[in-house]
């Protein structure tokens, strides 16, 4: 039974993980008719108005103070080329195989945590890895006539390679900066260097459309500040699973959008990769103790 102070952390957490899909669906909407790196940057910037919020709400008017610029800057481009790998194979993959593939990054993040900052990896571990990717093989259907864009996996498995790294230095150096700090400077980082790689030429957009992407950008603002916010107030068992919901909902933009129904292959896929999240936050007990 959910203890009754966790109930509201938890909900805010699964909406985080709604936002984001979410944003997702907009790029995926958007992607066919604009190039992809004026979308990413008009994301960014919109997401800069509910961080900008929620960082001034936690850390006053002088948070850009005793800021720790060099971390703040190798992270944000990580981070940044994280969000330009998942959102590119975003356009080439059904929603059902990206957040299979995109799951890799919490298994990947236990490998280079046990090489790195000298976790330990036990049998629990090992197995919840072999579980994840071997849901990433299965729903790359790799059996037969696949449908399912190589490139596109490959895409969204550097992106959540990124992720990690992502995440992995956020935990090596989490002296030097607070969760929301790292989010909004992140984007910072990345609205300059979309602008840049997109050399200031844009493709003029409809208004409807401008607004689509400007809802988009807010949904991931609000999407990271709401799982921040669900990472600092609930347990990681329980948190971990509040992730497992872009699985399911992923699933159900993706036939509601774009009328892509998973494969029997993509079911298996997602079973394995949630039985891998299954096995490692409910088994493995030095991950539940620290």
């Amino acid at each position: 039974m959910l203890n009754r102070s966790y109930i509201f952390p938890f909900f805010i957490s699964l909406g985080g993980y709604i936002f984001m899909v979410s944003m997702d669906t907009v790029i995926k909407v958007l992607g066919s008719d604009y190039p992809i790196l004026q979308l990413l940057f008009f994301n960014a910037l919109f997401s800069l108005l509910p961080l900008s919020f929620f960082i001034l709400k936690n850390h006053g008017l002088h948070f850009y103070k005793n800021q720790n610029y060099t971390f703040q800057f190798i992270r944000g481009l990580v981070h940044t080329l994280g969000f330009f790998f998942v959102l590119m194979g975003v356009l080439k993959l059904p929603l059902s195989v990206v957040y299979p593939v995109l799951f890799t990054s919490p298994l990947m993040l236990l490998l280079m945590s046990h090489f790195i900052l000298n976790e330990n990896i036990n049998i629990i571990r090992i197995l919840a890895i072999f579980l994840g990717f071997s849901g990433v093989i299965i729903s790359a259907e790799p059996f037969g006539n696949s449908q399912i864009s190589l490139i596109g996996i490959f895409l969204v498995f550097v992106g959540a390679f990124c992720i990690a790294l992502t995440n992995l230095l956020t935990r090596k150096y989490f002296h030097l900066s607070t969760s929301f700090s790292a989010a909004f400077f992140s984007m910072i980082v990345s609205v300059i260097a979309f602008l840049i790689a997109m050399k200031f030429s844009f493709a003029p957009m409809s208004a409807s459309d401008v607004f689509l992407s400007m809802f988009g950008g807010v949904l991931a603002g609000l999407g990271i500040s709401a799982i921040i916010y669900g990472s600092r107030m609930l347990p990681a068992s329980i948190y971990g699973m509040t992730s497992y919901f872009q699985l399911i909902y992923g699933v159900i933009l993706g036939w509601l959008v774009f009328q892509q129904l998973p494969t029997l292959f993509n079911y298996i896929g997602i079973i394995f990769v949630f039985s891998a999240g299954i096995t490692l936050f409910y088994f493995d007990k030095s991950k539940n103790e620290s």
